[in-house]
């Protein structure tokens, strides 16, 4: 268990073994035999290696509550680095610990299981066939044709857990999705702007809910593409904005539905597009316009506010207020000093 701590750390600081041994004055050796469990370090080593890693002591031997392996991993439209992966698997792996030993001190389960209603259609033969597809579901989960405000929150309350990463690992990671003991998980990035980030969380959403659905003949990635648009931005919903057919599209429109849908401007003109609001000639024409001013990077006028996942600390005090933890074990769960703990929880300046 030790070692196997010692090792997440390590990779969550991006440190090799000879980098930490030289940090903490061994060799890369007794690191290493630390790792495999072959060499217990003393008390000494424990506060040194704590310090270099940025973690508490208490953090190498805390108890493991669930099965911590990432399984069936997607990771989304391009190639990341290993040493990525490693860094950004060790983050998630310690968030999600400290998830499922924060859910474990509940009588009841805080969050259901996630299941999908039988009224769904068990196949689609078509991207087409998506859009009802979607407005099925919405119907099913009560969300109707109305923006949806917090997508975060939307997703923890039918069971899937939702994780971010705050700090820069690599530029091409958007968002994962994963199964910890067969409960799904979707992580993002902290560093992209908002709509991105919605548009990541409804793509590893149209994953779980269309898998085993979709026919031979149709690319997984490119059905949770079109599942992310229309779940963010339904038919109705943008034929209601729009109209049912135009010739050309406003900048300030397109930026009034991104702030009032959470979705890309780029993304409502490929929703206007695939829903046969505009066609393909117009379509080309807005894509070409967005590429040569570079606007498929970085959009023009105020970005869209980011996505904080919320629930983790709402727990804590959830816990806290029924006495199902302790002050000090909630200041742990959250990562701090329990003066800042108990400032936070008074809501002190």
């Amino acid at each position: 268990m030790f070692g196997e701590r010692l090792e997440r750390a390590r990779k969550a600081t991006g440190l090799s073994l000879r980098a930490l041994a030289e940090k903490v004055g061994v060799s890369q050796t007794a690191i290493s035999k630390f790792e495999k469990n072959q060499l217990v370090p003393d008390s000494s080593m424990l506060i040194k290696l704590s310090i270099a890693l940025n973690v508490k002591v208490e953090y190498f031997f805390r108890q493991r509550t669930v099965g911590l392996n990432l399984n069936t991993v997607e990771y989304r439209k391009r190639e990341i680095p290993k040493k990525s992966l490693d860094l950004i698997n060790a983050k998630i792996i310690d968030q999600i610990e400290k998830r499922f030993e924060l859910e474990s001190v509940f009588p009841n389960p805080p969050l259901p299981d996630f299941t999908l209603s039988s009224e769904l259609p068990e196949s689609v033969t078509c991207l087409e066939d998506i859009d009802s597809f979607v407005d099925k579901l919405r119907i099913v989960w009560e969300l109707g044709s109305a923006p949806i405000l917090d997508l975060i929150d939307v997703l923890e309350s039918h069971g899937i857990r939702v994780f971010s990463i705050d700090d820069s690992i690599d530029s091409k990671f958007d968002g994962l999705a994963a199964k910890i003991d067969n409960k799904p998980i979707i992580v993002i990035s902290a560093d992209w702007p908002g709509d991105r980030q919605r548009f990541t969380l409804a793509h590893e959403l149209g994953h779980l809910v269309l898998k085993g659905r979709l026919s031979k003949e149709i690319d997984e990635e490119k059905a949770s593409n079109r599942f992310a648009g229309a779940f963010l931005l339904p038919t109705h919903a943008i034929q209601h904005e729009l109209g049912t057919h135009r010739n050309f599209l406003e900048l300030r429109e397109l930026n009034l539905l991104k702030h009032e849908f959470g979705i890309s401007m780029m993304g409502a003109i490929i929703r206007a597009y695939q829903t046969g609001i505009i066609d393909k000639k117009t379509y080309s024409t807005l894509w070409e316009m967005f590429k040569i001013r570079g606007w498929l990077k970085s959009e023009p006028g105020k970005p869209y506010p980011s996505a904080n996942p919320h629930v983790f600390e709402q727990l804590v005090f959830h816990a806290l207020a029924e006495e199902f933890i302790g002050e000090s074990k909630g200041a742990q769960l959250m990562g701090m000093s329990v003066l800042d703990f108990y400032n936070l929880r008074m809501m002190s300046a």
